[in-house]
């Protein structure tokens, strides 16, 4: 049977943590929602806010919701990012965001948990 939950049940937006400047973070589904395979988030970048360049033990889907961002990838090249835009990021790859816009941002990030590949989670 699925689990709906509907947005005023599931964690409000919180201040993310060290290395994060203008940035909230937002679980949609996880552990907590009984999704064990992944992780939902929504994080919204207020003009000047950024994302730390940082790598995960999971590959990551990310998808821009709203406004534009910049992007490092693990190569260290820049790509402007737009609404609708997806980037997917491999376990061990170093990223970064940036919000040099006047404009909020806002972008999903699907997460792997453990050895589940995402090509599982969808079938």
């Amino acid at each position: 049977m699925a689990n709906v939950f509907l947005a005023k049940s599931v964690r409000a937006k919180r201040e993310t943590g060290a290395g994060y400047r203008n940035t909230t973070s937002r679980i949609l589904a996880g552990p907590a929602q009984g999704c064990n395979n992944a992780t939902v988030r929504v994080l919204t970048i207020r003009p000047e806010g950024r994302v730390p360049r940082r790598e995960f033990d999971s590959q990551r889907i990310i998808t821009l919701l709203q406004g534009e961002l910049i992007f490092m990838d693990g190569d260290g090249s820049m790509h402007m990012l737009g609404e609708g835009d997806t980037v997917i990021i491999h376990p061990h790859e170093r990223y970064h965001f940036r919000n040099d816009s006047s404009k909020n941002a806002r972008i999903m990030i699907i997460e792997s948990r453990g050895r589940t590949s995402l090509t599982t989670l969808t079938e």
